[in-house]
């Protein structure tokens, strides 16, 4: 039998803060990737919004926005979130796939979500057209230092659930494929602190490889992910 993670408490013990720290650095992230593309919107909607935090932040930047709302499977995380709901904000345990098809809204943030997902394909299909705009977070997972070290990706999977690993060109191939336009996209280079001299080395090949080329640096070490504005075509 599959093991659900994310409602059996499993995931909740590895990150029992659901990323909540994270949520300032990828806002600002999600801003970059906005800035001189889009700003106004009605209602806004992530789905996975995990702690709710990325939501909260968000909705201060754009005061005007009369609706944010929050999906995720998992019951852990809803509990976190609710403690944030407000007049503007609210969180609803429920697959977005699941919603009557005239909930739609102008802007989606998927962040961190479809790496995590048995059938990302069928995710996109739903979602495509429940939404103008899509903000997108992915890893890339694949490169060819996981290659030669498979065990990142194991690990990876253990610890956050990645159960799909990604290169850039690929994923966004297939976004493409299922009806997604890409307008602007930014590389996020990993959050984490070297713990031994082998993980100092590793940064310090990441940032030097970054200054000549922040593609490069993402197919040879890894550790990126990449920030995605897209519009549905459908």
């Amino acid at each position: 039998m599959k093991k659900d993670i994310y409602n059996d408490s499993s995931y909740f013990a590895n990150n029992p803060t659901w990323h909540e720290e994270d949520a300032a650095f990828k806002v600002a992230n999600i801003l970059k990737v906005l800035d001189g593309n889009l700003s106004d919107f009605n209602a806004v909607c992530e789905v996975g919004c995990g702690s709710g935090a990325i939501l909260v932040q968000m909705s201060k930047h754009f005061p005007k926005t009369s609706s944010w709302t929050g999906y995720d499977i998992s019951q852990n995380a809803i509990d976190i979130a609710n403690k944030k709901t407000s007049s503007k904000l609210n969180f609803k345990l429920k697959e977005i796939t699941l919603e009557d098809e005239a909930v739609n809204y102008d802007l989606m943030l998927v962040i961190d979500v479809i790496e995590h997902l048995e059938n990302y394909f069928s995710f996109l299909d739903a979602i495509v057209s429940r939404s103008q705009y899509f903000v997108l977070h992915i890893p890339l997972d694949m490169s060819l230092w996981s290659l030669l070290r498979e065990g990142i990706l194991i690990e990876s999977k253990n610890r956050v659930g990645h159960i799909h690993n990604f290169t850039e060109d690929f994923i966004k191939s297939i976004l493409q494929d299922h009806g997604f336009h890409i307008i602007k996209q930014i590389y996020t280079e990993p959050i984490s602190k070297a713990e031994n001299g082998k993980q100092h080395l590793v940064n310090f090949i990441r940032k030097t490889l970054h200054l000549i080329s922040p593609r490069l640096s993402s197919k040879i070490v890894g550790g990126y992910s990449i920030m995605l504005l897209a519009k549905s075509t459908q």
